[in-house]
Order: C-alpha cells, then sequence, then structure tokens
C-alpha cells in the first residue's frame, strides 16, 4: 500500500524482489491514484519479468476518520484493507513497504510454519525499541517492537481473528492520541505474542 508520492520506489523494490528470486511470484499495489505513465511502467515490468502485478485503487476519503502525523499520510491504512481483501485470493502475503530493497532469497520465509503465528515480522532498531514503553506504557511492547515496513502474513488466521477491524477500532478509539506510528503502533499491539521474529 502506498500514496501516489513513493510511487516511484515501488518499481524498485518489485525489480529487487524479482532479480533475486527464481520462484513463481504475484505482486499486488494499492495506491489512491495511478498515472497512466505508472500504469504503462508496470505494465512494462510485468512482461519482462514475466510475473504477474495486479493495481488496486482506493478511495482515501474513506479513511478521514482516522488519524493522521505531519510525517505519515493515511496511505500508512492500506496495508489493513489489502490483508483483509486479499485473504479472499491468498493464504499467506508478504507486505513490503514501497522503499524496502531486497537483497536475496524470500525461499526461508516459504519455508516458515506459520499455524500457530500470524505474522512474521523484524524487530525494530534499538533507538525505537527503547522508547516504546514511554509511549505505549499500557501494552508493555518494549523489546519486542517490530518495523512494519516487511510483514509475512498469515492472512487467514489475519482473517479469521478480524484484525482490520479490530485495528480501526483501536485507531478510532481513546488510546490513537499516544499512536506516533498510527499502523505500526496498532500493528505490534493485535499481534503481541503472535508473531516469529526474523533477523535483521
Amino acid at each position: 500500500g502506498v500514496d501516489e508520492n513513493y510511487l516511484d520506489g515501488v518499481g524498485v523494490s518489485i525489480a529487487s524482489v524479482v532479480l533475486n528470486n527464481n520462484i513463481p511470484l504475484a505482486f499486488h499495489i494499492i495506491c489512491d491514484s495511478y498515472s497512466p505513465c505508472f500504469v504503462k511502467y508496470i505494465e512494462r515490468l510485468a512482461v519482462q519479468h514475466h510475473i504477474k502485478i495486479s493495481l488496486y485503487l482506493i478511495k482515501v476519503e474513506s479513511l478521514e476518520v482516522l488519524p493522521q502525523t505531519k510525517v505519515w499520510s493515511r496511505a500508512m491504512y492500506f496495508r489493513l484493507f489489502a490483508f483483509d481483501y486479499l485473504s479472499k485470493k491468498v493464504n499467506t502475503l508478504l507486505y513490503l513497504d514501497a522503499d524496502v530493497v531486497c537483497k536475496g532469497s524470500l525461499q526461508d520465509l516459504l519455508q516458515l510454519d506459520l499455524t500457530e503465528k500470524i505474522a512474521a515480522v523484524v524487530k525494530d532498531v534499538d533507538s525505537i525499541q527503547n522508547k516504546v514503553n514511554e509511549r505505549l506504557s499500557a501494552f508493555n511492547l518494549q523489546g519486542g517492537y517490530f518495523n512494519s515496513g516487511v510483514v509475512f502474513v498469515n492472512l487467514k488466521l489475519w482473517k479469521e481473528n478480524a484484525l482490520t477491524k479490530k485495528a480501526f477500532l483501536l485507531l478510532a478509539g481513546k488510546e490513537a492520541d499516544s499512536f506516533k506510528y498510527p499502523d505500526q503502533d496498532v500493528l505490534n499491539i493485535l499481534l503481541q505474542d503472535k508473531v516469529i521474529f526474523l533477523p535483521r
């Protein structure tokens, strides 16, 4: 999920995954707007690498009730819709922020046993980790706080646990003012003790 300001990075991210992996791949991009130039670029990329790339358009107006920050637009919530919607199509999904570059094989991810866990994630850097309890003291996340830019999700369990709905309830609730990174904070709260930690 991305807003149009970050679309330039999407092609680079996709190419980095394709060039480092010789496995069947399908990509899903969710955005609030696509230029004709970008659509043509994605079409060329799909043909060049023999991959399927699906584009989804989201109405950002429907998210106006949710918090945003000076740094993060409401595009940060697109992944929550993606997890719910794509659960009808696939059982697992690797979510990558538009600025993430893949430097190696994803094969190990495919071997992960997610039958009892909802996601595989990467712990955030120490500077973020050390301050998380100051902001979110009620949830005791320090030491297990993860970055939401790379998330391998068991979409079946995500859907069964109604996590998109629960996320939006948290985002609209009384705790919302303490969310510095709204979507990331909510994912950490909802997935506490339900994740596998990957090496950085």
